[in-house]
């Protein structure tokens, strides 16, 4: 009888901490949403002139999957669809914004493949969530322009540029090692052209072994592709506000599952996270980094076992998301690394 009542008791306990875990994490979803999405559905970045990026509209979208608000999701992707699916392909222009006439419209036509990647990922997850045939459709379409302007051969291996234009010349490649988002492209292949995205998916776990340099062996933000692969210096020699997003992708592929213990190590001895880690000099940014941060590290630290010290790392991460309530992108990365690839 007593057990019985024990078992009951503990069984109780978990479902109210349970409940009382996801009123807070829903909480801070309704805070982003105040924050940061507009009634009409734009994802407004404050940190730069009010603009609205192709990311930003496919992470507004992603979250609303994760918690479940269907109302939040269309208001989104709605927006998203009328104001930067306006190419005569189906990808988004990346930049939205005010002109220098005062007009608020799309400031850039060029797209960015992350967030063309993101959208489309948002929408499958959406269709398998709420089973509306239209998602399905427009992701479909956003992949098949997705593999019919943006890739790209180097060496044998198969790749997605960062954009249409920019990124590629005569004898050299540049790639985004963040923009090679792994769960989307597994779940890509399930709905489109298997053979091409099971591809693009081991090539670009290919290319995020080899591209690690410095003393700890981090992703560099940008990488140049030329005769082998480097870090491109003309645009970032850091790890940093890019690469950090690679942990949040890489996180079930067990090839890549060692690279995550090398930023704990960073923690341990720095007592604290760098912003910055420059990959060429081997130095470091003496400014500590916010919190979407110390929530991707509290999640590599969960998912390498190090539950304490995730637990360490979550509740610094909490206490710095007070600093960055206005920063979409911080916000963003928090709210991720707590449920990120959920299938809530």
């Amino acid at each position: 009888m007593l057990k019985n009542i024990l078992k009951i008791s503990i069984i109780m306990f978990f479902i109210i901490f349970s409940s009382v875990a996801f009123s807070m994490e829903y909480s801070l979803w309704k805070e982003y949403k105040k924050n940061f999405i507009s009634e009409d559905g734009r994802i407004i970045d404050h940190q730069n002139d009010q603009i609205s990026h192709s990311e930003g509209q496919g992470y507004g979208m992603l979250l609303s999957v994760i918690y479940n608000d269907k109302k939040t999701f269309d208001i989104v992707w709605k927006w998203t669809k009328y104001n930067l699916q306006v190419r005569k392909d189906k990808l988004f222009a990346w930049s939205w914004g005010r002109r220098p006439n005062g007009r608020w419209q799309v400031v850039d036509y060029n797209n960015a493949t992350d967030g063309d990647i993101l959208i489309a990922y948002a929408l499958l997850k959406a269709f398998k969530k709420w089973e509306v045939e239209d998602y399905k459709r427009e992701a479909l379409e956003i992949l098949e322009d997705i593999k019919k302007e943006l890739c790209v051969s180097w060496k044998g291996h198969v790749f997605l540029l960062p954009g249409y234009f920019g990124f590629k010349s005569r004898d050299s490649i540049i790639l985004n090692p963040s923009y090679l988002i792994l769960p989307a492209f597994k779940l890509f292949s399930n709905f489109a052209e298997k053979d091409f995205w099971e591809r693009i998916y081991n090539d670009s776990v290919w290319l995020l072994l080899k591209a690690r340099f410095g003393l700890f062996q981090l992703p560099p933000d940008w990488i140049l592709l030329k005769d082998g692969i480097s870090v491109y210096e003309k645009r970032s020699i850091y790890f940093g506000y890019d690469a950090i997003r690679v942990f949040l992708y890489v996180e079930k592929e067990k090839s890549l599952s060692n690279i995550g213990g090398r930023i704990i190590d960073l923690y341990k001895r720095f007592s604290y996270i760098p912003l910055w880690i420059d990959l060429v000099h081997d130095c470091f940014s003496l400014k500590d980094a916010p919190s979407g941060y110390y929530a991707i590290y509290a999640r590599v630290a969960k998912n390498i076992g190090r539950r304490s010290f995730s637990k360490k790392l979550f509740k610094i991460a909490e206490k710095r998301l007070s600093l960055n309530k206005k920063n979409y992108y911080f916000f963003t990365l928090y709210l991720l690394a707590k449920d990120w690839n959920s299938e809530k």
